[in-house]
C-alpha cells in the first residue's frame, strides 16, 4: 500500500519524504472542493500545477468529463456506487483513475464489501484514513493507496512537533513495508505510535 499525505501546516517539511506522495505531488485541496465546492477554482488550480502534480482528486458528485489535464491520475471519491460510471467514461477518454473509498460513512451509500465487488477492475484509493481502525481496514482489504491525515499519528498537541510527525511516519511506513509478511494483528496492536483508537 502507498500513502500520501495532503495538505496540511508542516507540508512544507514533509517534501523530503521519499516514499510518501506528499502534497502537491499529492493534490487534494478539500477546501475548494468540498466547502466551497467551487468546481471552476479547483480545475484552474489543477491546469496551474500540472507540471507539480501527479495524483489529484477529481471533483466530487461529478458525473461527466470534466476538462482536467491528462497527465494526472485521478482518484474518484465514490459516494454512491452508480458514480464508477464516471471512472468508465474517464477511463474510456484515455484519464487514469482510482476508485476512492469514502472512509466516513456519512459520506457513501454503501459498505465496504460492495465497494470492492464493485470497483474490482480498478485499483483502490482509502481516502482520509485517521483512526487506526481505518488503516487495519485499508490493510485488510488491500487497498493500492491511501491518504492518512496527521491525526493518525496522535493528539493534535503531538502532530504539532515536527521531529515527532517525522518519527511517526517512518514507524507507519515501517509497519506497511511489514505487511508483505503478514503481521499478525497483534503484533500491529503491540506497536506504539500514539495512533487514536476510535
Amino acid at each position: 500500500m502507498i500513502l500520501a499525505i495532503g495538505y496540511n501546516p508542516l507540508i512544507n517539511k514533509l517534501q523530503n519524504l521519499n516514499d510518501y506522495i506528499i502534497y502537491p505531488r499529492f493534490f487534494d485541496d478539500k477546501k475548494t472542493l468540498l466547502i466551497e465546492k467551487n468546481y471552476k477554482a479547483y480545475l484552474k488550480k489543477l491546469w496551474a500545477n500540472r507540471k507539480k502534480i501527479e495524483i489529484a482528486l477529481y471533483p466530487d458528485n461529478i458525473n461527466y468529463v470534466l476538462p482536467v489535464p491528462r497527465n494526472i491520475l485521478y482518484v474518484i471519491p465514490i459516494h454512491d456506487l452508480s458514480q464508477i460510471e464516471i471512472a468508465d467514461k474517464l477511463r474510456e477518454n484515455n484519464y487514469s483513475v482510482i476508485m476512492g473509498y469514502a472512509s466516513d460513512a456519512r459520506y457513501r451509500n454503501y459498505d465496504i464489501h460492495s465497494f470492492i465487488k464493485e470497483s474490482k477492475k480498478y485499483e483502490k484509493w482509502y481516502l482520509g484514513i485517521s483512526t487506526k481502525r481505518e488503516l487495519r481496514e485499508a490493510l485488510r482489504y488491500s487497498f493500492d493507496y491511501g491518504d492518512i491525515t496527521l491525526m493518525l499519528l496522535g493528539k493534535f498537541e503531538q502532530i504539532k512537533n515536527l521531529d515527532y510527525v517525522m518519527r511517526k511516519l517512518t514507524e507507519l511506513l515501517n509497519y506497511i513495508k511489514s505487511q508483505g509478511r503478514q503481521t499478525t494483528l497483534s503484533e500491529f496492536l503491540s506497536v506504539n505510535w500514539g495512533v487514536y483508537s476510535r
